[in-house]
């Protein structure tokens, strides 16, 4: 891949795991959490969708349509602003039961709504979207499913995973494997052709360096990407409006995991790119 329009792809990463692709016919958005209410609120309070947030975000990064919003699991930090999103935009949700639970909440149509499981692939214009089975990044603090509609606002917890996934997307113009939590089945990868790794590195810092190695060649090398853009490595706790910056050490060691990133791309010769929120990219450009 990677040849044949190429630079009609454009990407825009808005912070944790969420990030638009569109060829300029299509629009994906993979995840969808703008909000990003403080630490205390999390830790101590309840969370809901920010309509403010998220509509001046959607409008600073010229979003004005959406075709399909790919939920990677059901944490708040993932899914609690995409219901609002495809609302806001239109477009199907695409995510766990848990998922679609997050959408009945929020009073989305069952129409609008479509349950995804592994090896599924949905066509959306000139985007294949194929979904893969993932497992969250050790340390997992609200496993398990929501089993009823969630209405917000809840307390974080509330926001069970409900399973992961991760997204392999291929368009004439190339592919990109959006990898959202920084954990590995063994093989699962093995095979796919990858021009875009986008690679959580969320809590990979406080990792044994044997997890890390594990992680770098059951994701990486099985994938051989020509770029990896890292995300999942910023504070989610700090609004949008502020400049993006790594996770506080009580949940991350950020130096730790650029360390490792600097020394293994540069071993492997693959470029790392950290992406400026809003800032509009060309994935497929060389």
């Amino acid at each position: 891949m990677g040849s044949g329009g190429g630079t009609s792809v454009e990407a825009v990463f808005f912070g944790t795991t969420t990030v638009w692709l569109s060829d300029g016919a299509s629009g994906i958005l993979i995840d969808g959490f703008l909000s990003r209410p403080s630490l205390l609120r999390v830790a101590f309070g309840r969370v809901a969708p920010d309509l403010g947030r998220i509509t001046g975000a959607l409008a600073r990064a010229g979003v004005t349509r959406l075709d399909a919003l790919f939920v990677a699991h059901s944490h708040y930090d993932h899914v609690m602003d995409a219901p609002e999103i495809v609302k806001h935009l239109g477009g199907r949700l695409f995510g766990s039961e848990s998922t679609l639970n997050v959408g009945r909440g929020a009073g989305l149509a069952e129409e609008s709504m479509t349950r995804i499981a592994d090896g599924d692939e949905h066509t959306v214009g000139a985007f294949t979207v194929r979904v893969l089975a993932a497992v969250h990044s050790p340390g997992n603090r609200f496993p398990g499913t929501i089993d009823e509609p969630l209405v917000p606002p809840v307390r974080a917890g509330s926001y069970r995973d409900g399973g992961c996934f991760s997204f392999f997307v291929t368009h004439p113009g190339g592919s990109l494997l959006i990898h959202p939590s920084a954990n590995f089945l063994p093989g699962k990868f093995d095979g796919l052709d990858v021009d875009v790794l986008y690679l959580a590195t969320g809590a990979l810092g406080v990792q044994p360096r044997r997890f890390q190695d594990d992680y770098w060649r059951h994701v990486v090398e099985a994938t051989r990407p020509g770029l990896i853009v890292p995300i999942h490595w910023d504070n989610f706790f700090v609004s949008l409006d502020r400049r993006l910056r790594p996770l506080p050490p009580v949940f991350d060691r950020f130096a730790v995991t650029k360390a490792f990133l600097d020394r293994r791309s540069a071993e492997a010769r693959i470029p790392v790119r950290f992406p400026e929120p809003f800032e509009v990219t060309r994935p497929f450009a060389r």
